[in-house]
């Protein structure tokens, strides 16, 4: 509601007789109150009025034709409690005055008494308009209060998360149960595409986040909201969504009860990776603190993801080979060792697997190094594509890999995955305009009949496989085996 001082007083009058309608407005402009009037005598109009004329005052009489005052009363404090009503009547009584003000009424005026009406009325407005701020103030606190519990835990999951869907799962969680918003998702780029991978939701969606990404040139178009988004790299705030034409299925949205929305963009490594979507049920949730606040907290699981990344990087430089991407000998010591107390439980055998390319030196020395890094890394995906889920592929150094195959029930069954891999290994490389043949020896040791430690079984496998080189090129040898496997 505007102050008195800088407009002018809308006053929606209930009344059956126009000329005392027309007294009460003039007494009001002759002391000085600018205003502007509509007068309703029937239920219809009233509630008509109360939406199209947006009145800041009701003054009604007690009794109508067919309408009676405190019914009108119950159906403004139902559309409009903020508003001030002052009955102003000629009949009502102490008693019915008294029931009046006990139901919502804001004063009473007797129609013998008009020159009471203006200071009634300014009294009441200004009662109205200060209400209105303390409620506003106390919406704006909560709001913050709710913003800053989301702070506070995000805050906590980056302390204490290092895995990247892990903190954007509890994300979406701490805005739902500590900042209580309707609705939060979280949502991955790919890059130059429309398209959208959601990895973390919480709250009611109702299957509305699967819908969005099924339609990602909506959810991601040149004006969607998240699109601009993601696009520009700063947060886009709708505070109503029922006059936004570019939330991403908006009737959706408004039949799941969202009222506003904030997207945020995340980014890693100086780049937008996604977007985190919060809805709230209010209309015009996101004021500037607001929004601001939540910007900051975007900011920090940004900072956050930057750490996971580093440290994702450092994990691989432990782990795993640079050129194929295999793991190292790291990982594979301890993968065999899990492998290896796994089986012993469960009576199974597990196969410990070297491989050693033919030729490769020759390959090297003739096309030079990085032919043969990239045959290397040929080789490697080959051998991987052989294996089963479970199984564990390993660049052991040079020109050697490792497998380990778990679950083996008997050694023959083996067999058939290590003749996969020779045969994969033996069809012809492309490398630039060349086709390069090379073959592999393979030597085989089986967990528990060839050792019961990760450093006796690999150290016969390697036996093994020199057993197998030395009858020719394209050879496998299972560890104490007098002949090559047919």
């Amino acid at each position: 509601m505007e102050s008195l001082t800088k407009s002018v007083l809308r006053v929606l009058v209930l009344e059956d007789a126009p000329t005392d309608a027309e007294l009460e407005t003039n007494m009001l402009r002759r002391a000085g109150i600018a205003c502007e009037s509509r007068v309703v005598a029937t239920e219809r109009d009233l509630l008509e009025q109360l939406d199209r004329f947006n009145p800041h005052l009701v003054l009604s009489d007690f009794s109508l034709p067919g309408f009676d005052g405190l019914s009108a009363l119950k159906l403004v404090r139902e559309r409009r409690p903020d508003i001030p009503y002052i009955f102003v009547s000629g009949t009502i009584g102490e008693e019915r005055a008294i029931d009046a003000l006990k139901h919502g009424a804001t004063d009473y005026v007797l129609k013998s008494n008009l020159a009471r009406l203006p200071p009634a009325v300014t009294r009441a407005v200004r009662e109205a308009e200060e209400s209105r701020r303390r409620l506003q103030q106390d919406q704006r606190t909560s709001r913050l209060n709710r913003v800053r519990e989301v702070q506070s835990g995000i805050s906590a999951s980056i302390v204490r998360t290092r895995e990247r869907r892990q903190l954007f799962q509890e994300i979406c969680n701490v805005a739902v149960e500590r900042g209580q918003f309707r609705m939060a998702w979280i949502g991955l780029t790919v890059a130059d595409t429309t398209s959208v991978i959601p990895v973390a939701r919480s709250g009611g969606d109702d299957g509305y986040v699967d819908e969005v990404t099924r339609r990602p040139a909506e959810a991601m178009g040149e004006h969607s909201v998240i699109g601009k988004a993601v696009r520009q790299g700063k947060e886009v705030v709708v505070n109503e969504i029922d006059n936004e034409p570019h939330v991403a299925l908006r009737e959706r949205a408004l039949q799941q009860g969202y009222g506003s929305m904030i997207a945020l963009p995340l980014t890693s490594e100086d780049a937008v990776i996604g977007f985190w979507v919060l809805y709230d049920a209010q209309r015009g949730f996101f004021g500037v603190e607001e929004t601001r606040l939540l910007s900051d907290v975007a900011a920090d699981v940004s900072f956050a993801l930057d750490y996971i990344a580093k440290q994702e990087r450092l994990n691989e430089l432990a782990y795993y080979d640079v050129l194929t991407g295999l793991s190292n000998r790291n990982l594979l010591h301890e993968h065999l060792r899990q492998a290896l107390a796994h089986a012993s439980r469960n009576e199974r055998m597990v196969a410990v697997v070297f491989i050693d390319l033919d030729r490769f030196k020759w390959v090297n020395d003739t096309f030079g190094h990085s032919a043969g890094d990239r045959l290397l890394k040929e080789i490697a995906a080959r051998i991987a594509s052989c294996t089963r889920e479970g199984d564990i592929v390993s660049r052991h150094g040079g020109d050697e890999f490792v497998m380990v195959l778990p679950d083996q029930p008997t050694r023959e069954s083996a067999t058939p995955v290590l003749r996969r891999v020779l045969e994969s290994i033996s069809e012809a490389v492309h490398i630039d305009d060349y086709e390069v043949c090379v073959s592999c020896s393979i030597g085989a040791a089986f967990f528990p009949h060839d050792g019961t430690d990760a450093e006796m079984l690999l150290r016969n496998a390697d036996a093994a496989m020199y057993r197998a080189k030395e009858g020719g090129p394209g050879k496998l040898r299972f560890y104490g085996s007098a002949a090559d496997v047919a």
